[in-house]
């Protein structure tokens, strides 16, 4: 008997950690080496420059193409492919991809107006009726047609601009090779006429300047485009110690040699995919990576460990470990010699994998843990099941299990899933950038969020066990009681905490302790429920049942001041608003409000009833 269990608890080992590595052998299996191979030379492993911060293509690529059709690969011909692939060829052949359906509006109006079959449209469909579109964005009345115009007409910026990431071509030019040799050629001759009208105080041959004009009204254009949209664009050549773009780069004729070396590898490059010579695509990348290896400006290191991490995907791998560890141990409670280990084993590699998650992204950020609204959810839950996995173990509470696996997985499933958004460690607003702070008050009353989600589900969780539960549920009740009496104590430590140090931070960015600000009202509302159920408690106000029933609907107060200040849209706390999510959130809070009765399901004694204290 203890071999079959031996082999079945090493069978789910074994499991565990190929669902932990699944992503990568994924991306391996079926990954194009050229863009996307892992531990060796590709094209995603390449930096740019993307919202402030220096990061891989992978990276990069994958914020744009999330932003214009919400997800991070697409198919083309039938074939999924990666969203470095995708960039490349978008800037190789952009009439091609321009006539291919890949932004994304979910407007029923703006779908029939563009004549799309779904949810995706063209590029191509958005530029013809740009001037349609762009009145209903101007509609006072506003509403969810002028909203989606809005969002449409952004991504199409965002595509426009991306096209002209990586190489520049005059409209009928062939190559991009051969605008640059042309565009050389056009500026030294104009260069030598001016010089020698000059010179023998004549008026310049205009023949000999209207080339050189022509592609200088072309690039000036290109470049007053950029800088309207001056937060939007990537930034792909490096220049001094930064990246700066190709159309920058040929407007400077005094740009160095390096920036000038990388722009000629990039056009030969896009030349290449052009014309599917793969070969030579390779090795026009190599000689990339042999320019960027003699140059000390660039942290390479740091970069690959990036791509490696997009790569790897810890986040879905951990999802699913947490996943299978929530249904490991609900099956746990019919035979629990079978599952309890399985169980244990998914929930303690998802932890660990989670954990290294943030400290990977703390490493390429060089920041703390949470920096943005995605970095919260996603600490909250790694800290979460962190707390419950360790209370597991401890105690061996299996409600501690269920709630930490369940923390785990809802953190990831709604990170992953926030509106048109991802893992983009991109830089940090102007408020917020302060290590200092960051550490203190962030992450102090983030840490006290997660323990009050941890209570709250775990208290659910009771309610519910009891109401199938064909035994005295008294004192597993009292027992349950009192181990989340005492994590309230500690949340309640460090959300009074963090709010206060939020009020001085908020003195010393905005000159004032407390504004009664949507966010700060949400901290101090969870501060006052806590307190209450605390007190309800300590008291002796209700029984265990009901102390249970505050603790859960304590969720519903966590969960308005953390997400439902954001989806108001108001407030000086800008940089945490997201778009969408009202459904989801309020079948949260009715999720919730069901447990509410189950405090008045007792025990039906038929011998000797064990009551609640």
């Amino acid at each position: 008997m203890r071999t079959k269990q031996f082999l079945f608890l090493l069978f789910f080992i074994a499991v565990a950690l190929c669902v932990s590595v699944s992503p990568l052998g994924v991306k391996i299996v079926k990954g194009n080496k050229l863009f996307d191979s892992v531990f060796s030379e590709s094209l995603g492993v390449l930096p740019v420059q993307s919202a402030g911060r220096v990061m891989p293509m992978s990276s990069a690529s994958a914020d744009i193409l999330k932003t214009v059709s919400g997800k991070s690969t697409i198919k083309i011909d039938g074939k999924k492919i990666s969203s470095t692939q995708w960039l490349w060829l978008l800037c190789a052949n952009a009439e091609k991809m321009s006539n291919l359906p890949v932004l994304r509006t979910d407007n029923r109006k703006l779908q029939e107006l563009l004549k799309a079959t779904g949810r995706y449209v063209t590029y191509e469909a958005v530029a013809l009726k740009n001037e349609v579109i762009y009145q209903g964005a101007q509609n006072k009345e506003g509403g969810a047609y002028a909203k989606a115009c809005n969002e449409i007409l952004n991504a199409s910026h965002i595509f426009a601009l991306a096209s002209n990431s990586l190489c520049v071509k005059y409209p009928h030019e062939k190559t991009f090779s051969e605008f640059l040799k042309n565009w050389n050629v056009a500026v030294s001759s104009a260069t030598e006429e001016l010089k020698l009208a000059s010179e023998l105080k004549r008026e310049p041959n205009s023949e000999k300047l209207i080339v050189a004009s022509e592609y200088l009204k072309f690039l000036r254009e290109l470049a007053e485009y950029e800088n309207h949209y001056n937060n939007e664009i990537l930034k792909t050549i490096p220049i001094n110690d930064g990246f700066t773009t190709p159309v920058q780069i040929l407007l400077d004729r005094t740009s160095p040699e390096l920036s000038v070396k990388i722009l000629t590898e990039y056009s030969m490059l896009a030349d290449a995919l052009n014309l599917g010579d793969f070969q030579e695509a390779k090795n026009r990348m190599s000689e990339i990576f042999k320019i960027y290896e003699s140059s000390k400006n660039v942290n390479l290191f740091r970069i690959k460990v990036e791509h490696i991490f997009n790569s790897v995907d810890p986040f879905f791998s951990a999802l699913l470990l947490f996943g299978m560890a929530f249904v490991l141990f609900g099956l746990s409670a019919f035979k629990k010699d079978v599952f309890s280990l399985p169980a244990s084993v998914c929930l303690l590699v998802g932890s660990v994998v989670y954990v290294l998650a943030i400290l990977v992204r703390v490493y390429i950020q060089m920041r703390p843990p949470v920096t943005n609204f995605y970095s919260s959810v996603v600490f909250t839950g790694a800290v979460a099941s962190a707390f419950g996995l360790v209370m597991y173990l401890k105690k061996g509470s299996v409600l501690s299990a269920l709630s930490a696996s369940f923390v785990g997985m809802l953190s990831l499933l709604v990170a992953i899933n926030l509106p048109h958004s991802g893992d983009t460690m991109g830089m940090m607003r102007a408020v917020l950038n302060s290590n200092f702070w960051l550490s203190t008050h962030v992450m102090t009353i983030m840490i006290g969020y997660c323990g009050l989600f941890l209570a709250g589900f775990g208290a659910s969780f009771r309610l519910v066990a009891n109401l199938f539960s064909k035994k005295n549920f008294g004192i597993e009740t009292s027992k349950t009681a009192d181990g989340i009496y005492v994590l309230l104590c500690v949340c309640l430590l460090f959300t009074f905490m963090g709010t206060m140090l939020g009020g001085i931070w908020a003195d010393m960015s905005w000159g004032r302790f407390w504004g009664w600000d949507p966010k700060e009202n949400g901290a101090l509302m969870i501060v006052l429920w806590t307190s209450a159920t605390i007190h309800c408690k300590a008291l002796k106000v209700c029984n265990d049942r009901f102390f249970l029933v505050l603790t859960a609907l304590g969720n519903i107060v966590v969960a308005w001041a953390w997400f439902g200040v954001n989806l108001l849209g108001v407030g000086l706390h800008s940089y945490g608003f997201i778009d969408g999510g009202w459904g989801w959130f309020f079948v949260y809070i009715i999720l919730q409000i069901l447990v509410a009765p189950l405090g008045f399901v007792v025990y039906k004694d038929t011998g000797v009833n064990l009551k609640d204290r």
